[in-house]
């Protein structure tokens, strides 16, 4: 490495600065490039895992489709039989279970899996053989943590293990520190173990009577995935012919089959039913877009300050040129000072990291850790960082400083041609990334907190959700009128949809002869159910009928009886009512003898993120459903909700992971991709905003260095520090400004792509850039103030003596 200079030796303030920023820089560039690289490798890990698939399902209704992580359950066998280029296939069901030993148990995320499903998905084994560690019909591989919670320092091979009120299984393997992957779990189980519940026992039903099981797939080395998607209609098609009433009215399948690359499915796929969250790709792109505007920041503001410097190194220049240096070694002198400082700044920028890692863990909601950087390609982008950001920094420095003439400089004329007008464009543009992602994080926050309550159409304040209620057995409605009962709930309604919940239905319906609609058929109405009390608990707005007829109770419904169904608006418009009103009173036909009439339609309630379009809903009126909603009086409710969660405990005792929450935690919830990219954008553009003005003070202190005998004049001839303060701050205010004119309108496009993603969105408000703008305004003028009025306030004698 090559020493630093002398020169930068005496001028250590600047030094240190211009190493603090590389620091920085560097450190926001790897910390990113780390989790990019954990994102990047999920799934990764397996043997052949560019051999493997998901075999997903998809229901399609009317030209709409349910993307489904599921696939039918018997898929496996005829799959290996009928598609040659399949070698293997697996099932895995995902399951939350109480785990011990009685009395005491503990709640665990496990798999219920084929025997063959850890040669399929090889997740490591540290003891047992995965050939036959789920051969057996009650086998079970737990993790290492997960042992030592159940059996402590105990060898746990061969030791029993229950599920609470369900199987006893064996500990036939111990998992390897498993890898992040799109699976979360703690055990794998042999599904065998379910006994009456397990796949060999259910009864057969339609293909399109998805149920819950997961299948992957092997391809042979050198198959297709192509050939293999190509083969899968005609194969759907064999085993679940077309049914042209179920789909889109000609002989295509309500059903169809997809291959996910595992792989991908982390960062690439979405589909209903998977319960643990994926990465995010446009956080990713996020990150790593303003981590290299940050490291742009960090190699400006060096550059900035080491042309800044440059004449006060002429000299220097001069007389290396008259004892014969060359204006290339100059360069490549100049040059390695930089590279030199960029590997310090390297050095320094791991104990940053170290030390901002938990921080930065936080920020992103993963573990990461140092020990990357030591492998693949990280450890050669590591050892590159501080040549690349050493040559982009330094090398036009280099060239300014090698041009001095010799003669030029004894003559005390020496001077930098464009050298400032290469500073006041990199300063504009560090203060236009500042004002540019302050402007998207005060956006992004605004439009987070909007699309939490804007458009929902039901009031979400104080509505309390009791989820995953077993259905079938009537002890719902016996709850529901204890709990209407209790003092602080204002209504209690039973229903199978609920905000933020994952659920979708497709389903088409027979228009009447003399229907009032433009179509005689509507396809892609999403169909759930609620009883009679669903609508006046979410307050929704009734925007045409009456309602139900007085004195109707759901529990009444049965073959004989009405059936009643409220609409959307945006369900009336699908299915061709010109005005909501016209949908009133139609009867709806769904299997061609069970007629449901419309009795009102609603304003369109939103369940889901603002992403998507408004749904077009129908709710059959019936009793019972999953989920319990109760509105609760104003004020403190915590008395309110203990007694509530008593009383589902009383009649549910036996259940386990019934879900508690208020909805507006839960469509919270919807929005966390949204928050921590707002929150990515804090924290780097505040750090933008640092470094600019880390720069900003460097050059700052030059100037009112070189200019100190000047300012000494102008105080001797009578200009006060208010005068000076004036001179200098709008020297170094303009390009703040200039960069407002510079960013405003690329920050103004780039939201209003992201924006647009939203059915529902805030404006783009001028205060907001405005606000920005003063914010970097104000920041730059402190940076500017805390130099010049230092100088400005010594004594002309002392100023006019510099130099």
């Amino acid at each position: 490495m090559i020493a630093l200079s002398g020169f930068l030796r005496r001028h250590l303030l600047f030094t240190l600065l211009n190493l603090l920023g590389l620091a920085v820089g560097i450190a926001a560039f790897l910390l990113v490039s780390l989790y990019v690289a954990e994102e990047g490798t999920v799934d990764h890990g397996f043997t052949a895992a560019d051999r493997l698939y998901r075999v997903g399902g998809q229901l399609n209704v009317g030209g709409q489709a349910i993307k489904l992580v599921f696939a039918p359950t018997e898929l496996p066998g005829p799959l290996t039989q009928e598609v040659p280029e399949i070698e293997a296939a697996t099932r895995m069901e995902n399951d939350r279970v109480m785990l011990g030993t009685a009395p005491r148990f503990f709640e665990q995320k496990m798999l219920w899996a084929d025997p063959n499903f850890l040669q399929v998905l090889d997740y490591p084994l540290e003891r047992g053989d995965p050939a036959t560690a789920l051969a057996r019909p009650d086998g079970v591989v737990v993790t290492r943590a997960l042992a030592r919670t159940l059996f402590g320092d105990a060898d746990p091979l061969g030791r029993t293990v229950q599920v609470r009120n369900g199987a006893t299984l064996t500990v036939t393997g111990i998992l390897a520190p498993p890898p992040q992957s799109h699976l979360v779990f703690a055990a794998i189980a042999a599904e065998a173990a379910r006994g009456p519940k397990s796949w060999a026992h259910q009864k057969a039903a339609s293909w399109t009577d998805i149920s819950g099981a997961v299948t992957y797939v092997r391809l042979a080395k050198g198959a297709s995935a192509k050939a293999v998607a190509d083969a899968l209609p005609a194969f759907v098609n064999r085993h679940n012919p077309p049914n042209p009433d179920q789909a889109g009215g000609g002989m295509d399948n309500m059903l169809s089959l997809r291959l996910d690359p595992v792989p991908d499915i982390y960062l690439h796929i979405k589909a209903l039913g998977d319960i643990t969250p994926g990465g995010d790709v446009g956080t990713l792109q996020v990150l790593g877009g303003v981590a290299l505007l940050i490291l742009g920041i960090a190699i400006a503001n060096y550059t900035n300050m080491a042309t800044a410097q440059a004449i006060n190194r002429a000299r220097e220049v001069g007389i290396r040129k008259l004892v014969g240096a060359r204006r290339r070694q100059l360069v490549a002198l100049f040059t390695g000072e930089a590279v030199a400082l960029a590997a310090l700044g390297t050095v320094a920028a791991l104990a940053l990291m170290e030390l901002a890692m938990p921080a930065f863990q936080a920020l992103v909601g993963r573990d990461i850790a140092l020990a990357p950087l030591t492998r693949g390609w990280l450890l050669p982008l590591a050892l590159a960082t501080p040549l690349v950001v050493g040559v982009m920094g330094g090398f036009y420095p280099a060239l300014v400083l090698s041009g001095y003439r010799p003669g030029e400089v004894l003559k005390g004329k020496a001077q930098a041609p464009g050298a400032s007008r290469v500073r006041a464009v990199l300063v504009v543009g560090q203060f236009a990334v500042s004002i540019a992602l302050m402007v998207a994080t005060l956006t992004v926050q605004r439009q987070v907190a909007h699309v939490q309550a804007a458009g929902l159409g039901y009031q979400p304040e104080s509505l309390y959700v009791v989820s995953n209620l077993p259905t079938g057995d009537g002890r719902a409605a016996t709850l529901k009128k204890e709990l209407a009962h209790l003092p602080g709930v204002r209504a209690v309604a039973l229903s199978n949809l609920v905000p933020a919940d994952s659920s979708e239905s497709l389903s088409s319906f027979d228009l009447p002869e003399n229907t009032r609609s433009t179509l005689r058929q509507a396809r892609g109405i999403e169909v759930f159910t609620g009883d009679e009390d669903f609508f006046a608990t979410y307050g929704a707005r009734l925007v045409a009928g009456g309602g139900l007829p007085a004195g109707w109770k759901a529990e009444a419904v049965d073959e004989q009886t009405p059936r009643y169904a409220v609409l959307t608006e945006s369900a009336a418009g699908r299915m061709g009512y010109t005005k909501p009103g016209d949908a009133v009173g139609e009867r709806l036909y769904a299997d061609g003898k069970n007629p449901t009439e419309v009795v009102g339609v609603v304003a369109d309630m939103r369940f889901q993120s603002a992403r998507h379009a408004d749904e077009p809903l129908m709710f059959q009126i019936k009793a019972g459903g999953r989920h319990m909603t109760l509105r609760l009086a104003a004020g403190d409710q915590r008395a309110t909700v203990d007694a509530v969660n008593r009383a589902v405990d009383k009649f549910y005792p036996d259940t386990d992971y019934l879900r508690h929450g208020f909805v507006d935690e839960r469509i919270e919830g919807l929005y966390k991709t949204e928050r921590r990219q707002g929150q990515i954008l804090a924290a780097f553009g505040g750090l933008a905003v640092v470094l600019a003005n880390l720069g900003l003070f460097g050059l700052t202190a030059l100037t009112a260095a070189r200019r100190t005998k000047e300012i000494g004049i102008r105080r001797v001839v009578g200009a006060g520090v208010s005068d000076i303060m004036r001179l200098m701050a709008w020297q170094f205010t303009r390009p703040v400004l200039v960069a407002n004119l510079v960013a405003w309108p690329v920050v103004w496009w780039a939201l209003h792509v992201w924006l647009s993603q939203f059915t529902v969105r805030v404006d783009q408000a001028p205060l907001t850039f405005v606000a920005a703008g003063a914010l970097a305004l104000v920041v730059a003028l402190v940076t500017v103030a805390v130099h010049v009025v230092r100088v400005a306030s010594a004594t002309p004698v002392g100023a006019l003596r510099y130099e």
